[in-house]
Parts: structure tokens; sequence; C-alpha cells
């Protein structure tokens, strides 16, 4: 009958399509590249066995569909994975067809199916799944031409005869060969192409990823506050520095507001101006820019709608705004500046102007002294004083505001602190205090302009005198730390308050009931002319000092800075 060979038939069927079952089953993430066409061609040399062992025989001949395992496992797998199958299948039919060797190994090896299929390995591996299908399938009809000849050469012979059941079971047994082909091929290119396509997305997803990262990082790190919103106007990204601006903002995370309605930023930012912004951009219109005062500080404020590209629909919106509170207040010292400036120039045109009408004053006062009765000398004691004070602010004044070349040369501190000394000693005697150098003979030669250094030491040291009573000492110290050189000038009186001490260098700011405030305002000035810089530490009861530092320069270098208007201040 020919039922029970069509069962057998329908078996190598399902055998033949096992390595397909298999292979979707292990075709996940840990079997990626080259080794899912390894793991395909083993699933193939697996199908072969279980075909050659469960194969039936039928008009004196066995059937079994192992040529389609042998030919995909070998043009799957590759050269590595075909030795290994045509070895097993050498092996499997010394075990279940020993009465047919060695003929049936010597035409499928050597002769026509397993050379055949190592000679199209490497189109079949580059071609198109159709392609790949018509490889297969004429390598495959190879097999069912052997079976065609092998029963004719029996009918020939007359070990056969002519049956209608045998020539039925025949045309049915090359249909399900044919057709477990194509299926076999289709559904492993299927799986391969699902497979390619899930890798793709992966890679496409890992890079959107990773590009959403860098591009979060870089809004992160912008100096801009970002807040993009839906159409519906959720918020769908905040940057950091919004967080950080926002009132009570550093209690939530970007996770916390992701998602919620823009409407929350209106109290964290305590001002609705920006979300009227992003609502005309969700309507459609056009935001501009605008000033807004946020918690305290000013941002210019810019909103920008978010379209789709082929509709033009409005699909989100995004706000930028940019703190300008710095800017704004840097524009308004500068306009300060220059109008300082101007008055600088015109101060120092008439204050110049003023030395000589002063000097004249003087003389005739020295003229009229002398003629007059010695009880009115203390009057003219006290007039002198005042004319020679006030010409005293002049010059610090002129020093301040005048330009003029300042040439610096290469000489030692030491020097000129020993040159003020004599001086320094008499105010100091004259005052009951006493002056202790300490000089550090590590001390380099610098670039330094030797008239205004002493101007310097001579202001600070004087400084500390008026704000010691008597018995006070003044120290002045030298010292060397790597490529920098320390001036200190310390005094052992009461000391300043810290709420004074960020004012000390401010023009016209001073603590002495007949101070100018100009004197600290030029050590300033030199020191900076000398790309240096000037310090103040005190202490209420305990003193106060001076810290002036000045950079080494390389030997022989000399330099010219020109002095500017208003540059102390």
């Amino acid at each position: 009958m020919i039922i029970t060979p069509l069962k057998e038939t329908f078996l190598q069927v399902l055998i033949t399509l096992m390595p397909v079952f298999l292979f979707l089953l292990c075709a996940d993430k840990t079997v990626r590249g080259a080794r899912r066409y390894t793991v395909l061609g083993l699933f193939c040399s697996i199908s072969l066995i279980l075909s050659m062992g469960l194969s039936y025989r039928y008009l004196n001949m066995a059937f079994d569909f192992r040529i389609l395992p042998i030919v995909l496992g070998i043009m799957y797998g590759g050269y590595r994975i075909g030795l290994l199958t045509t070895f097993l299948y050498i092996a499997s039919y010394v075990l279940f067809f020993p009465e047919s060797m060695p003929w049936g190994i010597f035409s499928d090896v050597a002769f026509y199916l397993i050379p055949l299929a190592f000679l199209f390995m490497k189109k079949f591996q580059l071609a198109q799944p159709r392609m790949k299908m018509y490889i297969a399938s004429n390598l495959i009809m190879c097999g069912i031409a052997t079976y065609t000849m092998l029963y004719c050469y029996d009918l020939w012979t007359g070990a056969a005869v002519v049956q209608f059941d045998a020539l039925l079971f025949m045309a049915v047994y090359g249909i399900f060969f044919m057709l477990t082909s194509y299926l076999v091929v289709f559904l492993i290119e299927n799986i391969l192409e699902k497979l390619s396509l899930q890798e793709q997305l992966q890679a496409m997803s890992s890079q959107y990823d990773q590009e959403a990262q860098k591009l979060k990082q870089l809004i992160d790190a912008t100096p801009l506050c970002v807040v993009s919103v839906d159409r519906d106007g959720y918020i769908t990204a905040i940057n950091g520095m919004m967080l950080k601006t926002m009132k009570d903002g550093g209690m939530f995370k970007e996770e916390d507001l992701l998602g919620k309605p823009c409407e929350v930023l209106s109290h964290l930012q305590n001002t609705d101006v920006n979300l009227s912004q992003i609502r005309r951009c969700l309507n459609g219109e056009g935001a501009g820019t605008e000033l807004i005062n946020m918690n305290g500080r000013l941002f210019i404020s810019s909103a920008y709608g978010i379209r789709n590209h082929e509709t033009g629909e409005v699909v989100g919106a995004v706000n930028m705004a940019h703190d300008i509170t710095e800017l704004q207040m840097l524009r308004t010292e500068l306009g300060n500046m220059e109008r300082l400036s101007l008055v600088g120039r015109m101060a120092a045109s008439i204050t110049h102007e003023i030395r000589n009408p002063m000097a004249v004053v003087r003389g005739f006062v020295q003229l009229i002294k002398e003629k007059s009765p010695a009880t009115l000398h203390e009057y003219y004691r006290i007039i002198m004083e005042e004319l020679d004070r006030a010409n005293s602010i002049i010059n610090d004044f002129l020093s301040l505001a005048q330009n003029r070349i300042v040439e610096k040369e290469r000489g030692h501190l030491h020097d000129m602190i020993n040159d003020l000394s004599p001086l320094l000693w008499a105010d100091a005697n004259l005052r009951g205090q006493s002056i202790e150098l300490k000089l550090d003979p590590g001390i380099p030669q610098l670039l330094l302009n030797s008239k205004e250094i002493k101007q310097l030491i001579l202001n600070l040291a004087r400084n500390g005198m008026e704000a010691m009573e008597s018995k006070g000492v003044l120290t002045i110290e030298t010292r060397r730390e790597n490529e920098t050189v320390y001036l200190l000038v310390r005094d052992t009186g009461e000391g300043i308050a810290k709420d004074k001490l960020d004012k000390m260098f401010e023009p016209f700011y001073t603590t002495k009931a007949k101070g100018t405030g100009l004197g600290l305002s030029l050590c300033l000035s030199i020191v900076e002319r000398h790309q240096g810089k000037i310090v103040v530490e005190s202490e209420e009861g305990k003193g106060t000092t001076f810290i002036v530092s000045f950079h080494q320069q390389e030997a022989g270098q000399k330099t010219e800075i020109y002095e500017f208007e208003g540059s102390s201040a």
C-alpha cells in the first residue's frame, strides 16, 4: 500500500524542517553574525543523521531526505561545517547502509552531490534569497534525478516492474521533496532576514540612544535655560541650567518634571512670561524675543515652534533663555567708567590749574608771615599746612588720573626699602613707634619702576603708622615662594572690620577722619601696572597686613606700560 511510505515521507519532511525550528529557538541575542550559520550547519548535520537513521525502503530502494540537510549544511555552514557534515554522512552511511557500500558513498561524496555543494557554496552565501532557492533546488533535482535513474535501471534489469502505485508514489515523493526544499530555504532566509533587521534596528536604537545622550549632555552643558514641550504642552525635556535657575528647582530632578504640564514651571520660575511664548508657538504664532525677570535675574527669552518636516504641523515648542544679568551689570559699569573717565580728565585738568594759584597764595602767605607779629605766626603755619595737604591730595589725584609712560628696569626691592628706611624711622620716632625689617636674602631682582615702588612702600607704611598708637610695631617683610616675590607691610593697630575690607581700594573711601581715600587706590594702580596683586588681611584688635605679590620675570627683560585715565578706579 502507498499509505505507509507516505507516512514515512511525512516524517522525513518533519525531520528536514527540524533545523529551522531549532535555529528559530536559538537565534537570539547570544547567537549573532557568522555564529548563526555555524549553528545552522550543526543543526543540519543532526537532521542528516536522523534522516538517514529513519530511512525507509520501498520498491527495493532506500528513501529519505538526506540530500536536503547535506546541501544546506554545506552551503550555509561553510567549509568547516561542510567537512563535518561530509564526515557525518560517511559515518551514517557505513552505519545504516552497509549493504550498498562503497558505491553509494562514492557517488554522493566524490561524484556529484557534495562536490557540487562545495562548488556553489560561495555563490550561494552571496546570493539573494530567490537565487539561493534556485541553487538549492537545482542541486536537489540532481538527487531526485539519481533516484529516478536507479528506478529506471531496476525496470531495465527486471528487478522492478511498472506499477501504478509505484509511479504515483514517485510523483508524490518528488513533489514533497521539492516543496520541502523550497520551504526550508524560504523559512531559513525569512528568519535570517528578520534577525538582520532586528540587529539593524538594535544598532540604530543604540546609535539613537548615544546621539540622544550626546545631545542631552550638550544641552546640559550650554549656558542656556532650555525646556521643550509637545503639542499638548507637556514637558518633554528640560536641562540642568533651567533647574538651577528656577525657584525651588534644586528640589526637583528632570525625571520629576518630564510629562508634566508646562504650567508647573510658572510656580518654579516665579514668572509666566515664557509660558505665554510657548503657548503662542503651539498656536503657530511667532513668539519673538522678550526680556524677562526670573527670580531676580534678567533673561533674554526666545521660543520656537517645532514643526513636522512633511506636513508643517506644529508638534511642539522649545523655549531658551539666556542669563544676561552680569552682562547688563557690565554694561552699566562700563557706562559708569566712561562717565568717571570723563570726570577724571576734567578734574585732572582743573586740579592742574589749581596748583598754580595755590603756589602763589603760599608764597604770599610766607611773605605776610615774615612781616606780621609773632602772635599771628601760628595761624600762618596752619594755613600753609592745609595748603600743603591740599597740594598732596592734588598730587595723588593726578597720579591716578593723568596719562604717562611708566618704564620698568631691573632693580632690587631691598634697595628701595633701604633707601626709604631713614624717612620711615624718622616718622616712627616722632610717633613713638618702631619698625622691624625682615628681608629675605633670596629675593631676586625684579622689573620695577623705582619711583612708583617707593611711593607704594611709603603709602603702605604711613597707613600702618597712622593706624597704630604709640609703641606700635610696623613690620616690613619680603618673602619668596617659587616664582613669586611677596612684600608684606604689617601693623599692630586696631584692625579693620570685615564689612569694610572689600572697599579699602575704592577711590575716595577712607576710614580716617582726615583721609582722602586716594592712597590705597594709588597703591592698587601701581601694583596693577607691575602685573602684581595686592590683598589686605585684617583682624579687629590684632592689626592689618597688606600683601603685595610680584611675579618674577626673565632677566634682561624691559617693558613699557601705559597708564590710562581712571585705570585704578
